[in-house]
C-alpha cells in the first residue's frame, strides 16, 4: 500500500475516530471522514488531506454515498475503517425495542453495509485493508449491556468470516477490541485537565480493574487501527487486537494492587 494511501473513516467526529484520522494525515493518507453529525467535523477544516462527509452509516443509500465521494474525491480506497458505533444500556426487557434497532443498525449494520459499498473500490485497487472496531465487550459480556455487547460480538463473527471470504482477493479485514478509553461513548469526552479525583465515579471503578491503572488516551486505539491497514501488519487477517492494559486477561476474583494491600471483591464468608 505504498502508492494510493486513501481511506475512510467512520465515527470521525471525535475519540478513537477523530484521533484515527489525525494520525493516518500526518501518516500521508488522504482520509474521508464520516460522522452523522456534520457540525462535529468541524475540525478537519484546514486539514488538505481530510475530506469531511456528513452520512448516516445505518443507511443503506448513505454507505453508496460515501463510496461515490471516495470514488470521486481520491479515484477509490486502499482501506476503509469502521468505527462509528453507539452505546445504550438497558435490562433485556427494559431497553426499548427501537433504541436496540439503532444501537444494531449503527454497531453492526453500518460496517455490512459499509463494507458492501466499499469492497468494489478495494477489489479495484488490487487489495487492502478493512478494520472494526470491536470492543472488550466483544470477547466478554457485562449486565445490562447486552445490545451494546451483542453487535460487538457479531463484529468478530463478521472479522473472521470475512477473512476466510475476501482474503483471496489480497483483502484484509481485522477488529480492534479497546478496553477503557477516554471517548465520549464511555462519557469521558470532554474530561481532559479534569482533576482525577473529580473524575466520575466508573472512571475509577474501572481503572483499578485495569493492570496498567488507567483509561487509554484515544490516539493510543488509533496507532492499533493504523497498524491494521498499514503494511505493518500485511500477514494479519482475521483477528480481533485486545487493546485493553490487561484487563481482560484476568479472572476477576482479585484486583491489581492499588496501594499497599490487595483489594478483594468477595468477604471471607463466601
Amino acid at each position: 500500500m505504498s502508492e494510493g494511501k486513501n481511506v475512510v473513516v467512520t465515527g470521525a467526529a471525535g475519540g478513537i475516530g477523530r484521533a484515527t484520522c489525525e494520525r493516518l494525515a500526518a501518516a500521508g493518507w488522504q482520509v474521508l471522514a464520516v460522522d452523522h453529525d456534520a457540525g462535529k467535523l468541524a475540525w478537519t477544516q484546514g486539514l488538505a488531506n481530510v475530506v469531511a462527509l456528513a452520512a448516516d452509516v445505518s443507511s443503506e443509500a448513505d454507505n453508496q454515498r460515501i463510496a461515490a465521494e471516495a470514488e470521486t474525491r481520491f479515484g477509490g480506497v486502499r482501506a476503509a475503517i469502521f468505527n462509528a458505533g453507539i452505546g445504550g444500556g438497558g435490562s433485556i426487557d427494559g431497553l426499548p425495542f427501537a433504541q436496540f434497532q439503532r444501537i444494531l443498525g449503527v454497531n453492526l449494520v453500518g460496517p455490512v453495509l459499509g463494507i458492501r459499498a466499499l469492497l468494489p473500490l478495494l477489489r479495484r485497487a488490487g487489495g487492502g485493508a478493512i478494520a472494526v472496531t470491536s470492543s472488550t465487550m466483544g470477547v466478554g459480556g457485562e449486565a445490562e449491556n447486552w445490545a451494546y455487547s451483542m453487535t460487538k460480538h457479531a463484529l468478530i463473527g463478521l472479522v473472521q468470516s470475512l477473512s476466510r471470504e475476501i482474503g483471496w482477493e489480497g483483502i484484509r479485514i481485522n477488529a480492534l477490541c479497546p478496553g477503557p478509553t477516554r471517548t465520549a461513548i464511555a462519557g469521558m469526552e470532554g474530561q481532559d485537565g479534569v482533576a482525577e479525583a473529580d473524575l466520575p465515579p466508573h472512571y475509577h471503578s474501572l481503572k483499578r480493574q485495569v493492570p496498567l491503572q488507567r483509561w487509554a488516551d484515544p490516539d493510543e486505539m488509533a496507532s492499533v487501527l493504523e497498524f491494521l491497514v498499514s503494511p505493518a501488519s500485511s500477514y494479519v487477517n482475521g483477528h480481533a487486537l485486545v487493546a485493553d492494559g490487561g484487563a481482560v486477561v484476568g479472572t476477576g476474583l482479585t484486583l491489581p494492587k492499588t496501594g499497599a494491600a490487595r483489594t478483594y471483591p468477595l468477604d471471607d464468608k463466601h
